[in-house]
Formats: C-alpha cells, sequence, structure tokens
C-alpha cells in the first residue's frame, strides 16, 4: 500500500492483491471492518510516513485477517 501506482484505488488493489495471494495459499482473506476504517487510514497513513509498522500489522491480524 506504500506506493502510489494508480490516482486512486491504491488501497482497495491492495486488498484485493492480498486476497488473492492468501486465497492462492489457502490462508485467508483479509476484510477491514466497516467501523474500523478510519483506525485502518490512520494507520495507514502513520505507515506510508516511515513509522512503526508493527501497529498496522498488529490491527490487521487482529482485526482483519480471518483464516479459512
Amino acid at each position: 500500500m506504500k506506493k502510489q501506482v494508480f490516482i486512486d484505488g491504491n488501497k482497495r488493489t491492495s486488498v484485493i492483491y492480498s486476497n488473492h495471494y492468501l486465497i492462492s495459499k489457502g490462508r485467508g482473506i483479509i476484510a477491514i471492518p466497516a467501523e474500523s476504517t478510519q483506525e485502518f487510514k490512520d494507520l495507514l497513513i502513520s505507515y506510508c510516513e516511515g513509522k512503526d509498522e508493527k501497529e498496522i500489522k498488529k490491527f490487521i491480524k487482529e482485526k482483519c485477517y480471518m483464516s479459512i
């Protein structure tokens, strides 16, 4: 998500690609809960600004990752 490949849609594209990869490996999916969207965006901004990536990884693992 750090790379700004597109003018718009970078976060959506990243989640779609991540889900494709996870599903192809039989691992699960990532889904950002609607009520956690702002927290996700804030953590993503912090990550993109070069701050510690541990918080966004923890957020995704605890609130967004669903194993299959």
